[in-house]
């Protein structure tokens, strides 16, 4: 069913694009809870999703002079949430060491077949990714991520420093990263890049 406004969204974007916060105010308490949620369906944790709402409308406020030009800003709005906790999740899947918040966010077993099919395409992107590595990054990738082995660990395996695992690790992902750069308009990339580092 459609998303529509009870008002004159041209006529509220205009007096909010000149700061008036009677306008804010009103579009604020239209979309709040549909941004919310897809701030929670994506990241998973309520009130990091509040806080990614709540700087949705930040942006909007402090672009307001530039919404008399936007013509759907439904679609707009929700773009712009979007992106705003896909980039946060990006940083944090890209920052080692997460591997509890990943493991949180794929703790649902529920899913719907259709989720359960485009998770097993995830992990066959997830493999050609990782197969696209020199053969030392591919290792302790998968040493890491799919054995949980520890830099130490790993050094040992494969008799290098933990420095050089370390290293190798950081430029494995990077590489996975440049791979899926190429699927970034794809609905599907912020899964798969969460599952980077599940260990």
């Amino acid at each position: 069913m459609p998303f529509v406004p009870p008002y004159n969204e041209p006529e509220l974007l205009l007096c909010l694009s000149k700061g008036d916060p009677d306008a804010y105010r009103a579009l604020f308490e239209q979309y709040w809870d549909a941004v919310y949620a897809i701030a929670l369906k994506l990241c998973k944790q309520p009130e990091l999703a509040k806080d990614l709402a709540q700087e949705s409308f930040i942006k909007i406020w402090n672009h307001r002079d530039k919404l008399t030009g936007v013509t759907h800003f439904t679609p707009f709005l929700f773009t712009l949430t979007r992106h705003l906790v896909i980039d946060h999740l990006r940083r944090k899947v890209f920052t080692v060491g997460n591997e509890a918040y990943l493991t949180a966010y794929f703790s649902d077993d529920a899913g719907t077949p259709q989720e359960k099919a485009e998770y097993k395409e995830l992990e066959h992107l997830l493999n050609r990714a990782v197969n696209s590595l020199p053969p030392q990054m591919q290792q302790v990738f998968r040493l890491s991520r799919f054995e949980g082995l520890s830099h130490a660990e790993i050094a040992l395996r494969m008799n290098i420093t933990r420095v050089t695992s370390k290293s190798y690790m950081v430029r494995a992902l990077n590489g996975i990263r440049q791979y899926l750069s190429q699927y970034s308009d794809e609905q599907y990339l912020l899964p798969l890049l969460l599952c980077l580092l599940l260990g």
